[in-house]
Parts: C-alpha cells; structure tokens; sequence
C-alpha cells in the first residue's frame, strides 16, 4: 500500500528538489534553471503554496500567484516525477486551494491542441481544442479543478504554442 500523500507549505528549496515530469520542462513560462531563489521566496511567500510529498518524495508543487492581493490570482502547479497514484490527493487538494481561496478571479493557462487553421474565433476553436479526441491532460485537469474555458490562444509563450486561458469566479460561473 502506497504511503500517504501529505501536504505543507510550500519552501523556496521545494522548488529546486523537485524532479518535473517531462510535460512540465517550462512552468509559469520559464526553464527550471531560470527560477532563482528570490523568486522562489515570492512564489513560496503567496497564501496559497503547497508542497505534496508521498513519504520523502517530494511529488507536487501547486500555488496561486495573487496579482491584486485577495481579489485576482493565476493558479498553477509542477507536476512531479513520482505523481503517479498521488494525483488524485493533489487534484483535490488544488481544487480546495483555489476554491476556498477568497479571491473573486483565478486564471490558469494550460497547454491545448493547436490547430493549423484559425476557425471563426473564439468559441469554435475552443470547441476543437477541447474535443475528447484532442483535449490535453493540462486542458482536462483545469476542468477537474471547476475553471471554465474562456480563450484559446495560439502562438502563446516562449514556444509559440496554443493554450487555453481558464477563468473561475469566487464560486460563480459566467453565463
């Protein structure tokens, strides 16, 4: 049987112990390399910064990054190597964080399908990304977390790649 999956605040060493999953070698737009300590602290000091161990194991990061302080923040995570069955524990875990976390906007941007043509903007390719023959784990794990889809944006970040902006309002969801 599998240790238990405990949670704790998040310290700026968390950042550089963490062993990412191959998926996550850009987090918050940056190469692991370019996170340094100051901003570590920063990312450590927010209300929400959690650290997920199984054991020793250090398995999960996951935070909200409070741009208007209690009001607007964007959600995020780094996924571990050793998840594996831990992801469950840390899906819930991020959704009570975002959730119970008091502010009235959380944004989470997530890697999407592409398209290799633009459809009538906005919802159609929205409807294509998300589709369950191309949906990507990042896209369905935002859902999991009660964010709704609000903007595909092609050529985003570094990479030049399609993402989906998600949004969640205090509770509410817009009409």
């Amino acid at each position: 049987m599998p240790e238990p999956v405990t949670f704790s605040r998040m310290r700026p060493a968390d950042w550089f112990e963490i062993e990412r999953q191959p998926s996550q070698a850009r987090v918050l737009g940056a190469e692991p390399d370019d996170i340094n300590w100051d901003t570590a602290e920063v990312l450590a000091s927010q209300p929400a910064a959690w650290a997920a161990r199984r054991g020793e194991r250090l398995v999960a990061l996951l935070g909200i990054g409070e741009h208007y302080v209690g009001k607007h923040g964007v959600a995020w995570a780094v996924l571990g190597r050793d998840l594996g069955t831990a992801h469950l524990a840390v899906t819930r875990k991020a959704r009570d964080v975002i959730w119970n976390s008091g502010l009235n906007r959380i944004e989470l941007i997530a890697r999407a399908a592409d398209t290799s043509f633009f459809l009538q903007r906005d919802r159609a390719d929205m409807r294509w990304a998300l589709d369950a023959k191309r949906i990507t784990p990042e896209c369905k794990w935002a859902m999991l977390l009660g964010m709704t889809p609000a903007h595909l944006m092609h050529g985003y970040g570094p990479d030049c790649e399609a993402h989906m902006l998600f949004e969640w309002f205090g509770g509410q969801t817009r009409g």
